[in-house]
């Protein structure tokens, strides 16, 4: 054994100096290696020092998944029982009025509060119910009626995005709550 180790270290050409100063360091690092395990890592914090933040995270992450779960009931009631009552919504001619078919802008939040646990129809609403969308205010509303009567209804949600502010995330937002075409 102690021939071949020497032969072996022979034909690697290494001096007699560089074998004592690796063997050193061989050793060095295996001594360093046994204290590391000896020791216990320590932790650089203690749990009491997060527990404020911890309490402040839990709380605001419940307040908005409550926020999320109310909103989705909204729009996805729990039980199928409950039948909204169906409100005519159609575009008249000057789709960009306070009026339509005969409502007013007070009118028609006050339905849109009574039947709000459905979709919009974008292909069929006026300005105020596309108004009522999140994310959705007068002028984005205003775009989609205009977009709507110069080119028809809408065929697929991705042609939404044609309309001037409307992108991918602003659509991933809206996909929930809208539709285009009615269930019958």
């Amino acid at each position: 054994m102690k021939r071949g180790l020497f032969f072996w270290l022979e034909k690697l050409k290494i001096a007699p100096g560089e074998r004592k100063a690796i063997s050193g360091l061989l050793v060095l690092l295996v001594l360093l290696g046994g204290f590391n395990l000896a020791l216990s890592p320590s932790v650089p914090f203690e749990d009491g020092e997060y527990l404020e933040l911890e309490q402040q995270f839990a709380e605001r992450t419940a307040m908005l998944k409550a926020e999320e779960e109310k909103l989705m009931e909204q729009y996805y009631p729990p039980s199928k029982k409950q039948i909204a009552e169906t409100r005519i919504d159609t575009v008249s001619d000057d789709s960009t009025s306070n009026k339509e078919a005969g409502d007013t802008v007070e009118e028609v939040r006050e339905a849109d509060q009574n039947t709000n646990k459905e979709r919009i129809n974008v292909n069929k609403a006026n300005k105020e119910r596309l108004e009522t969308l999140p994310g959705i205010g007068p002028t984005y509303a205003k775009r989609i009626v205009t977009y709507r009567n110069e080119n028809g209804a809408f065929k697929s949600f991705e042609e939404l995005k044609n309309i001037k502010g409307i992108a991918q995330k602003r659509l991933d937002k809206l996909m929930p709550f809208i539709k285009l075409k009615d269930s019958e």
